[in-house]
């Protein structure tokens, strides 16, 4: 038979390389790519004027981009001899609408690729100079595994220890005693007349046995109680990190050979925040953010990604200088933020990580000056409270490995009810509270005490609309009287509780669920929110905020929680006078960028990353497109 004739070179397909290679200067207009290797990661980079515009990360056909995939391909693509590249694609098929996206130039995960022109673009736009160099994808690898070897180390050692969220919290306790050991190298634990140095050095845990690990117990409690970590604020409340009671609980001395035997490989202060921080993010997610876990309560990072990315674009751009402004009193950064609700600290982590990107892309600044302006911000302006001890920990130690050893969370009784914050004193909110259709009852002492504080600006029947005061423990009847309510979903009341302790101007995105949205039942409460539509005008009279967005996540967004109500996140912002509400930017999800499957958690699907609609979401609120105004 005569042989076929071969096409192209050689009869072999093209790589995957050399057919990346092709889409990228046929299809984006760029300049041939250059083939590098980076801690283990195979590439390619897009140069431009000598700048890396793109790293893409070669993964092979077939294999799954998971999401350390992802993460090793931000991190090889910020590790670049040349500089940091501005976008990062990972692809096992060479299609350039799938694999994962993201963007160096505003670190944050984007829908897919410039196109040269576009590229110079956002390039001439952000006056971006030479990207720098970040910390090192290996770094994140090595980090990343330990926190995973040690988990499982300690859960096949059958410790006292009650399921694998236990074990984060113990990990927890040692992270913190290295933390302090680095902060205090000469610190002597009292009753022991020891040095924190070596009560946790390895080699001697391993011949003390048993013995070194009582030391270690009597040193958490000492730590434990030292002044630095039972701060008292300015206002006068006072908060701690732990509960009195709080100890250690493992009791193997072969398991604190192996945690301290790991952090002792490294000094946690010097490791770069991102690194060191995305890495226990990791943890979090695989080991605490379970079914069954009090991760439960936590809302997902796609979510808070894109709440974030949303309300920071609006904030910036009306008011640029806004973190770097100072009060005249105190010297101190005037902007705060709050999550009434923190668990982990996920909101407030996310919205570091935003901070400390505008921060570092400000003009006029040294390095010294930006880490010096972020240290303030991170210590002064973050304010997060729960009542869960465990969530307080877990919230303190986060926000540590991402920057603020001194973090304020608070452990309080009700968030509704706490008085740690002062009416109109914060510029933003960002929240996932508690909901339950009737989750608070007029006819129980507790939900009578909470109510009838929500009720300070009704007087005589009639709301005030008051910005430093709370209605919505009453509602109006068909004459328009305001009368006490019998029950009421504790969304409800934060959201009047959000808007109460924000500024005139403040912004607030919160979760809700739809029927705060959309039943009748709750038409009184968006009218509380955005006041009354004037059928003649078409302007709305009255109302506490503006509707700056409403965002429909899908039912699988909480499905792990076992919550059955369909969600939104809605985007508010406190009136001032001569506020109107406007066009409200309206979206739905229908994919957040994973799926639950067998109660379990996934973010592959045929070995591609799960689509995200929030990242596309986001990009269109930027954008501006066209509009739709909502009616009540």
């Amino acid at each position: 038979m005569p042989k076929k004739e071969n096409k192209g070179k050689g009869s072999a397909a093209p790589s995957l390389a050399e057919t990346v290679s092709r889409l990228i200067k046929e299809k984006l207009q760029f300049s041939a790519p250059q083939e590098v290797k980076l801690d283990s990661v195979e590439g390619l980079v897009v140069m431009e004027n000598d700048r890396p515009a793109i790293f893409v990360s070669l993964i092979p056909p077939g294999e799954p981009i998971t999401p350390e995939k992802q993460n090793l391909a931000e991190l090889a693509a910020s590790q670049l001899p040349q500089g940091t590249a501005d976008f990062v694609w990972a692809t096992n098929s060479a299609d350039l609408a799938d694999g994962y996206f993201f963007s160096w130039l505003e670190e944050r995960q984007v829908s897919g690729l410039p196109t040269r022109t576009k590229w110079q673009e956002l390039i001439a736009k952000s006056k971006a100079g030479p990207a720098k160099t970040a910390a090192s994808a290996s770094d994140y690898k090595v980090l990343q595994k330990e926190f995973d070897d040690l988990h499982e180390y300690i859960y096949a050692a059958r410790e006292n220890v009650n399921g694998k969220n236990d074990i984060t919290y113990e990990l927890c306790k040692c992270i913190f005693l290295k933390m302090h050991l680095e902060q205090h190298p000469d610190y002597e634990v009292p009753n022991l007349d020891k040095l924190l140095e070596e009560v946790l050095d390895p080699d001697r845990i391993a011949k003390k046995r048993d013995a070194a690990v009582q030391e270690i117990k009597v040193a958490f409690q000492a730590v434990r109680d030292l002044e630095e970590y039972n701060l008292t604020g300015e206002d006068g409340h006072s908060f701690r990190i732990w509960d009195p009671a709080d100890a250690i609980r493992l009791n193997k001395p072969d398991t604190f050979v192996h945690v301290f035997g790991m952090l002792g490989k490294h000094t946690l202060s010097n490791l770069d925040d991102d690194i060191l921080g995305r890495a226990f993010d990791v943890m979090l997610r695989a080991k605490f953010e379970s079914k069954g876990g009090v991760g439960i309560y936590l809302t997902p990072q796609q979510v808070r990604d894109a709440m974030i990315e949303t309300v920071f674009f609006d904030i910036l751009k009306e008011d640029p200088g806004l973190l770097t402004r100072r009060d005249p009193k105190t010297g101190r950064p005037v902007f705060r933020m709050s999550d009434l609700c923190s668990g982990s600290g996920g909101f407030l982590v996310t919205a570091m990580r935003e901070v400390r990107r505008r921060v570092n892309a400000l003009m006029g600044l040294t390095d010294a000056q930006k880490k010096s302006l972020l240290r303030e911000l991170y210590e002064h302006c973050f304010i997060g409270m729960d009542n869960a001890p465990g969530m307080v920990l877990m919230a303190r130690i986060n926000m540590a490995l991402h920057g603020d050893p001194k973090s304020r969370i608070f452990q309080v009784s009700n968030s509704l009810t706490e008085t740690i914050l002062a009416p109109e004193s914060l510029d933003l909110i960002l929240t996932n509270p508690p909901f339950k259709k009737g989750g608070i009852r007029l006819d129980t002492d507790h939900g009578n005490e909470i109510l009838k504080l929500f009720t300070s600006d009704v007087v005589g029947g009639r709301c005030g609309m008051l910005g430093d005061k709370l209605a919505l423990g009453a509602k109006p009847d068909k004459n328009g009287k305001w009368n006490p309510v019998k029950s009421v979903d504790p969304a409800v009341l934060f959201i009047d509780r959000c808007l109460q302790l924000l500024k005139p101007g403040g912004r607030l995105v919160i979760v809700v669920p739809d029927g705060i949205l959309c039943n009748s039942g709750d038409r009184y409460v968006r009218e509380y929110i955005m006041g009354v539509k004037n059928e003649e005008t078409g302007k709305f009279v009255g109302g506490k905020a503006v509707v700056k967005a409403v965002v429909s996540l899908p039912p699988v967004t909480f499905r792990l929680s076992g919550a059955g109500a369909k969600t939104s996140f809605l985007y508010l912002q406190k009136k001032r006078p001569g506020d109107e509400q406007g066009p409200i930017y309206m979206a739905v999800a229908n994919k957040v960028g994973f799926d639950i499957k067998a109660n379990k958690e996934t973010l592959i699907e045929g070995g591609k990353p799960i689509p995200n609609d929030l990242v596309k979401i986001v990009e269109g609120y930027r954008e501006g497109p066209k509009l739709e105004a909502e009616t009540a």
